[in-house]
Order: structure tokens, then sequence, then C-alpha cells
């Protein structure tokens, strides 16, 4: 067998016969399905789809056409084809290899490396068919992960079945309900913390403006699509229970962004839904979706994205949204990108540079939050507002790694700890939210006070927090957090 295919190899390689197809298919493939491989979750839409291939392997076989049927026209560069062959290979495969990587051709880059290819075809000319066969063994590991991915989208999310028949659940009071999730804020207890070590005056302002306060609040995942996956499914989804986890769960955009069970209540009670976010980093798949209302069209969503293409005052747009509204109750999801988790792009005193960067932004955020609060309590004063950030600000980890692998209890809860104060307004009684401690469980609880019932409570989920442990080939799951709060780091067996 492996005789054979040296065989078929070798002969291929020798052979006389120039094969400009095979060669401009693999250089626009291989950029292809690396681009695909690496940026999955969120250019999984057949849109996506069918402009990759034509930008990759399109334009790669439309440039080797020209040249090589060009060069085919004039009897003097005819003989010139492997010369020619040779250096397109190189040119337009790191072309799209640039595009690939950077979202933009680096054009000093590639001015060398035509000139590099050039000067190389000279001698080496005669070896271009060994540059299509080293491109196709390229392709051996990007191609098993896109299956792999593509796999994980597809089979049925059966984490996301609920255990009782609260999507029927009927309200006895509809108030207008605004969501703010200020991006990794952490709880009061954390912001004075060692790590934080700062003393914000957010949590003070929103209890004089009638908030409660849920105190060592957390997330149950580390990022924001793991989290707000989870928090719009009212389920935990273990990382999506898949092949190769990552912290994109799959479908976890197209959760976010309408297809979920609460938006569904909402609409089964009437309600208008609003959604409103700073970037198009929700709903970079472009997936029709279910809200009414959407502050990012999809038209306006580039499909090389690279999350921060868009940015729209989210204080803007909601003052739009609000004026549009009619006597219909509401509900809005507002994301505002700050103070953000750190990014480890600080060269020197990596840990201290990025807590003053967060400290700064949590500053930026406060003045927000109390505008944004004070203008909704203005124009809506009987709403309910609920301020819960996505995850932790991941003050006091050094980089990536470090947070997948760290067992430092301080550095866990930093990663976990949110911001969830919400005013009720009124239309909490008894002990309805006695046991709400994490994200999962805000909806089930607060359609548990709408409805008043408290037989959706008996199903709450586990208040257990899950993080990824970096493998030799993969990621396993592991429990970080337990349901009673304390970091206990456990390998997940599902």
């Amino acid at each position: 067998m492996l005789k054979k295919v040296k065989e078929n190899i070798l002969s291929f390689i020798n052979s006389d016969k120039h094969v400009p197809f095979i060669a401009a298919f693999i250089s626009g493939f291989y950029p292809f399905v690396f681009y695909i491989s690496n940026n999955y979750s969120a250019v999984n839409s057949k849109e996506h789809l069918a402009f990759f291939v034509l930008f990759f392997i399109g334009i790669s076989l439309l440039i080797f056409s020209l040249f090589y049927f060009g060069f085919g026209l004039n009897k003097r560069l005819i003989k010139y084809r492997a010369h020619l062959l040779f250096v397109l290979l190189i040119v337009v495969t790191s072309s799209l290899m640039s595009q690939a990587i950077y979202l933009v051709f680096k054009k000093k880059i590639l001015l060398l490396i035509l000139i590099l290819s050039i000067a190389l075809s000279i001698k080496l000319h005669k070896h271009y068919k060994k540059i299509i066969i080293l491109l196709m063994l390229m392709c051996v590991l990007p191609i098993p992960k896109v299956i792999i991915k593509a796999y994980n989208y597809l089979i049925p999310m059966t984490w996301s079945v609920l255990p009782d028949e609260i999507e029927n659940v009927q309200f006895k009071h509809k108030p207008n309900i605004y969501l703010i999730q200020p991006d990794g804020y952490v709880a009061e207890t954390m912001m004075e913390s060692e790590t934080y070590n700062f003393k914000s005056d957010l949590y003070g302002w929103l209890s004089i403006n009638d908030f409660k306060i849920y105190p060592d609040f957390r997330s149950n995942y580390p990022a924001s699509l793991a989290s707000n996956a989870s928090l719009f499914s009212m389920k935990q989804h273990y990382f999506g229970e898949t092949l190769l986890p990552s912290l994109e769960v799959p479908n976890a955009r197209k959760i976010i962004s309408g297809d979920n069970p609460v938006i569904s209540i909402f609409k089964n009670n009437n309600y208008k839904t609003y959604f409103i976010v700073e970037d198009e980093y929700f709903q970079q798949n472009r997936k029709e979706s279910n809200y009414d209302y959407y502050n990012i069209k999809l038209n306006e969503i580039p499909l090389f994205s690279n999350d921060n293409n868009i940015k729209k005052d989210v204080f803007l747009d909601l003052k739009q949204a609000i004026s549009l509204s009619d006597k219909t109750p509401k509900f809005f999801f507002i994301e505002k990108l700050l103070p953000h988790h750190v990014h480890f792009s600080a060269e020197e005193n990596k840990v201290e540079t990025e807590r003053d960067w967060y400290i700064k932004r949590v500053g930026e955020v406060n003045n927000w939050i109390k505008t944004t609060v004070n203008y909704i309590s203005k124009v809506d004063p009987n709403a309910m507002i609920i301020i819960l950030a996505d995850h932790g600000g991941w003050v006091g980890l050094e980089n990536y790694n470090d947070m997948y692998s760290t067992e430092n209890p301080y550095l866990i809860k930093s990663t976990y700890s949110s911001l969830a104060a919400v005013k009720w307004n009124g239309f909490l009684t008894s002990d309805y939210d006695a046991n709400l401690k994490s994200n999962v469980n805000v909806f089930r609880v607060l359609f548990s006070v709408l409805s008043e019932n408290k037989t959706y409570l008996q199903n709450l989920e586990s208040d257990s927090s899950y993080n990824l442990r970096l493998g030799l080939f993969s990621k396993s799951v592991y429990e970080v957090i337990d349901s009673n709060g304390n970091v206990n780091i456990e390998r997940l067996n599902k």
C-alpha cells in the first residue's frame, strides 16, 4: 500500500506534464481549510462557506488560469511555464495565507516573497510539483480539525434539553426587563481582595438605588461564549460534551443571539425582544435569529470579521430602541465591553500593568452603568433591571495557559467572580432567590418570580463552575468550583 503511494507520488513529480489546475486548487485550498479550521465557530454559515470557496479557491484558479494561458499565448514565455507555476504556488499561497492569518495582505512581505520566489525559480522550477505535495501534506492537520468541528456542530445538543415544562411558563407579571451585561465585572468581595485591591463605588450606588446585590456570585464558565450559552439555555453544557472541547462552545453564537428557550419564553408571553451589543462578536456567523430587534444588522457584518470591525454606541442605540417601543412588554439584552478581562498584552510587570488597565476600565464602565440605569429608571420607572457580568476579570493571571492550568484558589475565583445585582422593583416576594448563586440559574429564578410558581425552582442547575485543562492533543473538562463555592479541581467524567 505505502509502496504504491510512493510510486504514484514519484510518478507525479517526475512527469513532464504540467498541472496548473492542481497547483491552483491546492494553492487556494490549503489557506481555505486553514482559515475554516481556526475560525469555524464564527464562520459556519452557508453564506460564509460559499464566499470563502470563491475567495480562496476561486481567486487562486483565476490567477493561475490568467497567467498560465497568458504565457501560452507568447512563444517566448511558453517555455517558462514551470517557472511561472513555481512562483505562483509560493506567491498565491502566501498571499492567501496572509489574509487567512492577519485578515490583510502584508504587501511588503509579499513583495519580498515574490522577488525571492522568482530568484529561486531559476534553479528550482522543475521541482514545483514537490511544493504541491508539501501543501497536500500540510492539509493533513486542518482537514480532520474541520471535520471534528463540523461534527460537533451537527450532533444533537442533548445537554440543552430542559428537565421540566418551564418553556410553557405563563407570567402573572410582565414588567419591562433590562439585562445589562458589563463584560468581566467581578463581585465586590473579589474587587476588594488583594488580587484586585480596588474599592469601586458602584456596589454602594446600586444598593442606594434599590438593587439587590448577590455577594460572591460567580459565572459557570470562564469566557463570554461559554458563559452566555449556559445563561440563555438555563443549563450546564460542560463545553458542549463534544470532541475537542473549547471555549467556543458549539452553536454558542446561535444560542446567544436568539435561538434559546429564554427568548422563546419571553415571546410566548407576548414580549418584544431587543439585542443591543457593542460589536459583532455574538453575531459573527451571521445566523438568522429570534430577537425582534438587533442594533447590528447581519448585512453590516463583514464576512472576514475579526469580531472588532463594528463598534456601536450602546447607550445611544438603547435610547433609540426604547423610543421605538410600544406598550407591549419588552426584554432588552444590553452588552457593554467593559471592563473586560485582562488581555495579557503587557510586556513588563504583566500582572500589575494589566490590573491597572482593568481598574481604569472599571471607572469608565461605572459611569456608563450609572448613566444607563438612571436613563432607564427615568423613562421606564416600573422596569426590572438586571446587571449581570458574564465572567470574572482574570486579574492575576499571566497568560491563557495560566487561566487553564492554575490551581491557585484566588486566581480561579478571579476568573469566575461576577457582579450580579437586580432591581426587582417590587416583583420579588418571599425567598424565590434564596439559592441564586450563579449565572446558569438567573432566568429560571426570574421566570419563577414572574409566574409566582416555585415548582420551577425544583430544577435549578448545579452552581458548579467549569474550565478546560490543556492536554497533549486536546483539552479536558474540569470542575474547578463546586456547587457550594469551594475551589475543587476535579476532572469531569461525562
